[in-house]
């Protein structure tokens, strides 16, 4: 047997130093011990707090916890499904290596194999890498926290290899690498990310089976694909448990249907509902038309949110009378809301793709062209399904004319999802994909959906520059159409920097409509607010054509690389080191725009110490009153023991780690206080968008992507409104009897058990005595017919003597009279995430309503140890009928998820893993005899 080809060997020896080297020199505060703080990490650690803590204490997975939005499932939170064994794989992919440097490290190995896969040149691999994991965006979500979301795009290039394999190359290999990169993918735990990974597998497929159909290989291609789909298959059992809870969950989270027909104001709400998310919630983040040119230009609407005045150097050209007030403006004209920043590809690499595009075959070229029309007449158009039906005739005559299966599918991809980033701004097609495509009214955000732009336009111009250097060249009609292409980019970018009215107007709609509300107010300062616009517009084109010159410049030096090679003046050893030195030097300077190692006054703005983010969240006197005030004596017996525990662990420790500091010892007191009270806390200011409040207490609030619906309506029918207007009672400087008094109208609040209101941080939290508790007895059921007729009768009721119950528990419930009882109690024994225990005394029996989320997938009851069925009452609380008596009622979480799937997980993860070693230790001894590839 021939030892290893260590000479092929060499460039996957040489790309796996460079991406660590890169990795680590990228995110260079790591070397000194610092982390990166990522803002939604920093909210998931409030979410995952009680999480946490029940599986330090218990050595359980909590599947439910209590300190957000009064009670949710915790799936989507910081259940760890332990019985994947793919997680180790995952680390093997990362370098392990910490975050951030293990998500950079992903997306170059990830495009690396790719390309391997695809036979293109290993050195030139590594150009493509650094062209894909060098992408903006995919630096703009890790500063965000989006951490699932990066750990999914690493994977997406390893998804497409492996489908790629298993059609046009060895088919047991392909299926295995499939069912292990599709696994890992899945496990990553970001859904929408690979629905959208999917449309390009479709497309893809259809390619291969209209080619298998022409050339007579129906019978290979069908094996084939049933092979794929036991991959996939696979790839889904490692994951049983994470996709039945989420899709169990996801029918009564907001990605569900809702059974409202009306809005909060009384208004139907046809013109909002789907099967999954409201439309302007789906669109709420849409790419504008013209902001598609940051693919080319980043700065093409100004980069990220943030003010003018933050670069001094963009205040150059201001007129003097106004640059304190340009000074204030938006730096971003864009659509949106706001942005971290722009999706950027790189000059370079929308250079490569174009000549890929140029370079196809007859009609296909023409094929491809027709993209630009395209893309012009679509916003024209204002049917739905003329919009679909104008991008499916496309797609399908791709189909026919473009028999390169894999470039159709990238283009075509491409193609689609790029005007599908639009959303709101072309609602027609995303309509049609809302209404009719299954599945795509579960996501938000429809900017996401770029990230397949930033998979397929780097593989597109990698491909282009592979088939270049094994032509050796141009021939005369290749030299032809690449120059045509390339003088078509430059003359493009040279219009936009000279003329750049002609392209854009440099104000956003929402500042449009401001200033004429302005002028409206004071017509007689039109003509100064004009200047003031004009010399704005002024300030940003500065911003804006510096950048144009800058991608200008990209495209020139790479062109010309491009030029000498293909007349073969320069060899592939110049075009590839230098066309690598390009993108990185194109790239790597934009991404520092948006995550950087800057220092202020010597300290870092985006790295932090490991101990200072571990304690995301300081508590404030608002907390630590709460603290003192509900302190008990089984909260005292639990935190001792708890800190003997801490103790325990710390002698493990050395120096400093050995003592246990004031918020480490302050953090178990409220753990304690959170398992042995059974209050819940709420924050005046921006309570459903925050988890701070998650860290320390039982929160009504919190912040989540897929809250449960029906909390959701919860908060915008009564509980956001309630929160208004002891708020503004507040701000009147009100006196106590007069809030004591709003507060016992405030039905909704009180039967939330919100018994402390931190208005003031700093200062004590407002106290309502009329928090119903943890459970009460009512004397009164009514009953509705459906959810609207529910929720509004919520805004009438009073929940202390009277539930709402919806028609179709009253065979569960029973129609037995409810009577008072004023001797009538509940209290509650113990709390844990994962079980309720109660005692129930009254002497006549009767139906109490606990003060608990209702979810009926998991939670099961019991009275005295016998089951019995509990209903879903007041919206969202839970209600059961109880005989006389003293009774112990039990709620306990039971979920058939995650306790059936683990074996099936471990199994398939095993079987998988298995498979994939197997088989590449097969290509491995293959290359030994001389027979494989590197």
């Amino acid at each position: 047997m021939n030892p290893l080809p260590w000479k092929k060997l060499l460039p996957v020896l040489a790309a796996i130093a460079l991406f660590y080297t890169l990795s680590l020199v990228y995110f260079s505060p790591m070397l000194e011990g610092k982390r990166l703080a990522m803002g939604d990490i920093r909210n998931w650690q409030g979410m995952a707090r009680e999480v946490d803590e029940h599986r330090e204490r218990t050595g359980e997975e909590a599947l439910w916890t209590g300190s957000m939005f009064s009670g949710m499932p915790a799936y989507q939170i910081s259940v760890k499904w332990s019985a994947n064994l793919l997680h180790h794989a995952h680390s093997l992919f990362s370098g392990f290596l910490p975050r951030p440097a293990s998500f950079l490290f992903l997306y170059l190995v990830g495009m690396f194999i790719l390309l391997r896969i695809l036979k293109v040149d290993p050195w030139l691999s590594i150009v493509g890498a650094v062209a894909f994991g060098f992408s903006s965006y995919f630096f703009i979500i890790l500063e965000a926290g989006h951490t699932s979301k990066a750990n999914a795009i690493g994977y997406m290039p390893m998804v497409l290899g492996g489908t790629w394999l298993l059609y046009r190359g060895r088919m047991l290999l392909g299926a295995a690498l499939l069912a292990l990169f599709m696994g890992l993918e899945v496990t990553m735990n970001h859904v929408q990310v690979t629905y959208y990974l999917g449309l390009l597998l479709l497309l893809f497929v259809l390619a291969e089976a209209v080619r298998a159909v022409r050339e007579g290989q129906v019978a290979d291609f069908a094996k084939r694909s049933a092979l794929g789909l036991v991959a996939v298959g696979l790839a889904l059992s490692c994951n049983l448990g994470l996709l039945w809870s989420t899709w169990e969950y996801g029918k009564y989270t907001t990605r569900g249907a809702s059974e409202l027909t009306i809005k909060a104001d009384g208004s139907a709400a046809d013109d909002i509902r789907t099967t999954g998310l409201d439309r302007d919630y789906v669109t709420d983040w849409s790419y504008g038309l013209q902001e598609t040119f940051t693919l080319l230009v980043p700065d093409a609407k100004g980069g990220a949110t943030g003010l003018i005045g933050n670069d001094p150097g963009d205040l150059a050209g201001a007129d003097p009378r106004f640059r304190q007030n340009i000074a204030q403006m938006n730096r971003y004209w864009g659509d949106q809301r706001f942005t971290s920043g722009p999706v950027y590809l790189g000059a370079i690499v929308v250079l490569l793709m174009l000549l890929m595009l140029a370079q196809a075959e007859g009609a296909a070229r023409w094929w491809a062209l027709a993209a630009l029309p395209l893309l012009v007449l679509l916003p024209t158009i204002g049917s739905p399904f003329l919009a679909f039906a104008l991008i499916a005739a496309y797609l399908v005559a791709g189909l026919v004319l473009w028999k390169d299966t894999l470039a159709y599918a990238l283009f075509g991809a491409l193609l689609l999802t790029l005007v599908l980033s639009w959303g709101r701004n072309f609602m027609p097609l995303t309509d049609f994909f809302l209404d009719h495509v299954p599945g795509y009214a579960k996501f938000r955000a429809v900017t996401i959906i770029l990230v397949i732009v930033e998979l397929a336009a780097p593989v597109l111009g990698i491909l282009y520059l592979d088939r270049l250097i094994k032509a050796k060249g141009w021939d005369k009609a290749t030299e032809q159409r690449s120059l045509i292409a390339m003088g078509g980019l430059v003359l493009l970018l040279v219009v936009m920097a000279v003329a750049p009215g002609s392209f854009f107007d440099f104000i956003s709609q929402q500042e449009r409509e401001a200033f004429n509300a302005q002028i409206d107010a004071a017509p007689d300062q039109e003509a100064q607010y004009i200047q003031f616009v004009d010399s704005l517009k002024q300030v940003r084109i500065g911003i804006f054509t510096a950048d144009v010159w800058r991608s200008l410049a990209f495209v020139v030096a790479a062109g010309a690389l491009l030029f000498l090679f293909g007349r073969r003046k320069v060899g592939p050893v110049v075009l590839v080191a230098g066309l690598g030195v390009l993108v990185l030097a194109d790239l790597w300077t934009v991404d520092k725009r948006y995550l950087n190692n800057d220092k202020q006054q010597g300290r870092y703005v985006s790295w932090e110490d490991p101990a200072v983010l571990a304690m995301p969240h300081k508590a404030n006197a608002a907390d630590k009153a709460i603290l003192e005030q509900a302190w008990n004596p089984a909260a005292e017996a639990d935190y001792q023991q708890q800190l003997d525990l801490l103790r325990q662990r710390k002698q493990k420790a050395s120096g400093r780690d050995r003592q246990i500091n004031p918020e480490e010892d302050l953090l178990l007191r409220f753990g304690s206080l959170r398992r042995h009270a059974d209050h819940r806390v709420i924050t005046l200011g921006n309570p459903f968008n925050d988890s701070r409040v998650s860290w320390f207490h039982r929160s009504a609030g919190g912040y989540h992507g897929a809250k449960l619906k029906r909390y959701q309506e919860l908060i915008e029918f009564h509980l956001a409104p309630s929160i208004e207007r002891v708020g503004g009672l507040l701000r009147t400087g009100t006196s106590m009897p007069e809030l004591d008094s709003l507060m016992a109208r405030e039905g909704v609040l009180n039967m939330l058990n919100l018994r402390y209101l931190i208005y003031n941080p700093e200062r004590p939290p407002i106290v309502n005595l009329n928090a119903l508790g943890a459970g009460w007895f009512v004397d009164e059921l009514r009953w509705v017919p459906n959810a609207d007729a529910e929720i509004l009768a919520l805004g009438d009721i009073d929940p202390a003597r009277t539930a709402v119950v919806d028609e179709r528990f009253r065979s569960t419930l029973g129609d037995a009279p409810v009577e008072a009882d004023p001797s009538a109690s509940v209290q509650l024994l113990s709390y844990a995430t994962n079980a309720l225990s109660y005692t129930v005394r009254s002497a006549k029996g009767g139906v109490v309503v606990f003060s608990e989320i209702w979810y009926g997938p998991d939670w099961k009851a019991t009275i005295n140890g016998q089951p019995v069925e509990h209903v879903r009452a007041d919206y969202v609380l839970r209600a059961l009928r109880v005989p006389p008596g003293e009774h112990t009622v039990e709620f306990r979480v039971q979920s058939r998820p995650y306790s059936s799937s683990r074996p099936v997980a471990l199994a398939s993860s095993a079987l998988v893993i298995l498979l994939a070693l197997a088989l590449l230790g097969k290509e491995v001894l293959a290359m030994r005899r001389g027979e494989g590839e590197a």
